[in-house]
């Protein structure tokens, strides 16, 4: 709920819930748009407040995406923890971490794209960012190094797995974000691959089984 006074011409504004609107409308800009339309000044404009209120719930652009990055990061970390309890097989288990990726990403847009396309100027100044972007990392390493331990697994690096695992589903997201692109891969290349969901689905799959013999 937005209150305005007028005091000689000029208005002042209170909002209850300024920090989760900044949020939401940053959120909203990412959706939409890219790194570069956002702003405090911009956010400030949308919710209806003066320029300076952003500025008491973050001091800078770099503390609104820190948020937004641990936010992000975290819902990516719960996503993959609850795959790595409910599954036991490695092999199965990549291919859904994998499968949890893609779908994060395109239910989160706003989110991924401010995870991965805005670098931050100190990123290791961030002890709880640091804690959090590590951790759903390891969820996805754990895995390879469990596939890779398997009696039929084929003689690949670990780490070169690891990153090449990584990749795969970032790739991935990235190219089924891009709506234009598809729809031309689509019409004039890989007509039949089907849904966003079951590209995904065929993808991570090939990716997993490919690590066994």
């Amino acid at each position: 709920m937005v209150k305005s006074c007028c005091s000689q011409g000029k208005k002042t504004y209170h909002h209850g819930n300024l920090r989760e609107t900044l949020i939401e409308s940053a959120l909203k800009i990412l959706e939409e748009g890219t790194l570069s339309d956002l702003s405090l000044r911009v956010l400030a404009r949308k919710a209806g407040v003066s320029q300076t209120a952003p500025y008491r719930h973050f001091e800078d652009k770099d503390a609104l995406i820190v948020v937004l990055k641990e936010e992000g990061l975290r819902k990516l970390s719960e996503g993959m923890l609850e795959v790595m309890t409910a599954e036991k097989d490695p092999i199965v288990r990549l291919q859904k971490i994998g499968m949890n990726y893609v779908q994060f990403s395109a239910k989160h847009p706003g989110h991924f794209k401010v995870m991965f396309e805005y670098e931050l100027s100190d990123f290791e100044k961030y002890e709880e960012l640091c804690d959090v972007s590590a951790k759903g990392f390891q969820y996805l390493k754990e895995t390879v190094r469990e596939c890779l331990a398997l009696p039929n697994a084929k003689d690949i690096n670990l780490s070169v797995a690891q990153f090449s695992a990584w990749a795969m589903v970032h790739g991935l997201s990235v190219l089924l974000m891009n709506k234009s692109l598809m729809e031309h891969v689509n019409q004039d290349h890989m007509v039949g691959l089907g849904s966003h969901n079951n590209i995904a689905e065929h993808v991570t799959k090939l990716f997993s089984e490919s690590l066994v013999k």
